[in-house]
């Protein structure tokens, strides 16, 4: 229940208008705290900190810049008191972001708070009069924060952060603006405190330098494929199946492959792949006694490629199932269909990082990526043509 439910209300409006609008505010969004340029925003980062390491700081990631403390002191400049909101069981309304002219608005976001929903909702009401302030405290990775999975590699960042700031403006008399706004009354409804414009702070600039780590060693994966045959078209796991059955088993259009990348190295990774044009695995096949030759691709067009990174700690697995078909970016199978005895193998071409020990961010991308190489299977085609199937 954060900010993005007062879009559920512009939409709905389903919700009464309490003591936001009888204040006089215009819109359904009122502007409850002073302008942005009545506030100081000071970033620093704090070599010195006291905060605890969480578990994706330990070992050499906690060397990272990722794992780096940085304060936030938020000044009052205004010539008024003011109530900040806020919620015990969420993280303050802070992004960090580093310089990167190929983004868009020049700054890519590094550090977020994570959007867990609150089971009780316990306020916070921090007032500040004209003049006093109050800071924050954060290292970039938290337990309620998010840093870039693809971590900071070695070099020199320009950091900047932004705080979004939620509550009301106390009135002349001196009483508490803010405990009314935070009240919610009906089950599922939004408290008027979180149906506001909020005043959105820029910090200062400052330069933080992320460091070169030693050598962390070589990737070492395994490759486990194995394969069985379609159950029935009720079972099939997409589409590309339909139509296939028990006696469609020497079909290779109607064979699933079982994969297990295994991390045998003694260090958390992180693979990445692209969702529709590279999977990261590669099938080779041959004739009973002939030469290994690729399986052809098909001709694809990609409207939406996402990269996807998954961790695989030490020891640690990643399965997953497949037809070669849906195999990204898909293969030609033709030259498996006609009758005859083939080998199949597969190569798993990683693309790596060396990850914090819990697996949620690279620490060193090695410009070695050895790959690894199944077992051979073998299968009997029994079909001249995939007609049974299509």
């Amino acid at each position: 229940m954060k900010r993005y439910l007062a879009l559920l209300f512009m939409c709905c409006c389903q919700f009464a208008c309490p003591a936001v609008f009888a204040a006089g505010q215009d819109g359904p969004f009122p502007h409850l705290l002073p302008p942005a340029s009545d506030f100081h925003l000071t970033l620093r980062e704090d070599p010195h900190s006291t905060l605890p390491l969480n578990p994706s700081c330990t070992g050499e990631a906690g060397l990272t810049l990722s794992c780096r403390a940085f304060t936030l002191t938020l000044e009052n400049a205004s010539k008024h008191t003011i109530h900040l909101s806020g919620l015990t069981c969420a993280e303050t309304e802070v992004t960090f972001y580093r310089k990167d002219p190929n983004s868009s608005g020049g700054w890519w976001p590094v550090s977020q708070p994570i959007r867990n929903r609150c089971e009780t909702a316990t306020w916070t009401n921090l007032r500040l009069k004209p003049g006093e302030s109050t800071a924050y405290a954060t290292r970039l990775i938290a337990p309620r924060r998010s840093a870039d999975a693809d971590g900071l590699p070695p070099g020199s960042y320009t950091i900047r952060a932004s705080w979004l700031l939620y509550g009301c403006t106390e009135p002349p008399e001196g009483a508490d603006c803010l405990t009314r706004l935070q009240v919610i009354r009906p089950p599922g409804s939004v408290p008027d405190v979180d149906i506001q414009e909020p005043t959105s702070l820029i910090s200062n600039e400052i330069t933080a330098d992320a460091p070169l780590l030693h050598d962390l060693g070589t990737l070492k994966f395994a490759l486990e494929v194995t394969s069985h045959a379609v159950p029935s078209s009720d079972a099939a796991p997409d589409k590309s199946t339909k139509g296939c059955a028990p006696e469609t088993d020497g079909n290779i259009d109607c064979t699933v492959f079982h994969y297990i990348i295994r991390n045998l190295g003694d260090r958390a990774v992180r693979n990445g792949t692209l969702s529709c044009s590279n999977s990261g695995i590669v099938p080779e096949y041959s004739s009973a006694s002939g030469d290994w030759k690729p399986v052809p691709q098909q001709m694809w067009v990609c409207s939406l490629n996402i990269y996807i990174q998954r961790p695989i700690l030490p020891g640690g697995t990643l399965e997953g199932e497949f037809t070669l078909a849906t195999l990204a970016p898909g293969y030609d199978t033709a030259s498996l269909r006609a009758a005859g005895d083939y080998r199949l193998r597969f190569t798993f071409y990683p693309s790596a990082c060396f990850a914090s020990p819990d697996g949620s961010f690279c620490i060193q991308r090695p410009d070695h990526q050895p790959p690894a190489v199944s077992q051979e299977l073998t299968r009997r085609a029994i079909e001249t043509d995939a007609s049974s199937v299509k």
